[in-house]
């Protein structure tokens, strides 16, 4: 593994890595030795069947909270990447930035377009482009429906990111949770000279 700039820098608050399929702990290997991040493996969620969503949210949220943490940034990859948008617009409080690396979404899932507009954490996607034909719409649309989206690509790289070009995904999500935290403070600041 190469190192980054980032290599000694760890965001304050954990990096928790989801992940629907087996061993989560591999998947998200890169991350877990690099960044210091926790890795969880969710249940699978059907974003076709809006009535699966919210108990898959409370036991994130809850297994989050096992985690004792009370603000995370979180990552998700693939599939799992429309969980994660549902824990950040339905749980804000509990997210301090959402990583989305390479995700597949349906657009046309019910409530997709609802729960984009109600992310108000800063979110960062991270596409793949292994070579001029690569279809990015999917991970573009998502970073231009949330408020607070930035998107990124990465040029060359196979699917996924976070694993088949892992120093510059961690470098990206490393830059991006730094950020995310500054901008955290400082609205907590505002906030406390509100209520004084």
């Amino acid at each position: 593994m190469n190192r980054n700039e980032w290599d000694d820098e760890i965001p304050a608050q954990a990096l928790v890595c989801l992940h629907a399929g087996p061993d989560p702990d591999r998947w998200f290997a890169d991350q877990i030795e690099a960044l210091g991040a926790l890795a969880y493996r969710s249940g699978a969620l059907d974003p076709a069947d809006p009535e699966s969503v919210e108990p898959w949210v409370n036991e994130v949220a809850a297994a989050v909270a096992a985690l004792g943490h009370d603000r995370v940034h979180l990552l998700a990859t693939g599939a799992t990447a429309y969980g994660a948008i549902a824990l950040a617009a339905r749980r804000p409080a509990l997210v301090t930035s959402l990583v989305l690396g390479d995700p597949e979404i349906e657009p046309d899932v019910p409530e997709y377009c609802e729960l984009l507009t109600r992310v108000t954490a800063p979110s960062l996607v991270i596409a793949s482009v292994p070579d001029g034909h690569a279809d990015i719409a999917t991970a573009q649309s998502i970073a231009g429906g949330i408020d607070n989206g930035v998107f990124v690509v990465i040029d060359g790289g196979t699917i996924p990111a976070h694993r088949e070009r892992a120093a510059s995904f961690n470098e990206w999500v490393t830059a991006f949770t730094f950020i995310a935290e500054g901008l955290d403070a400082m609205a907590s600041q505002r906030q406390e000279k509100a209520n004084a």
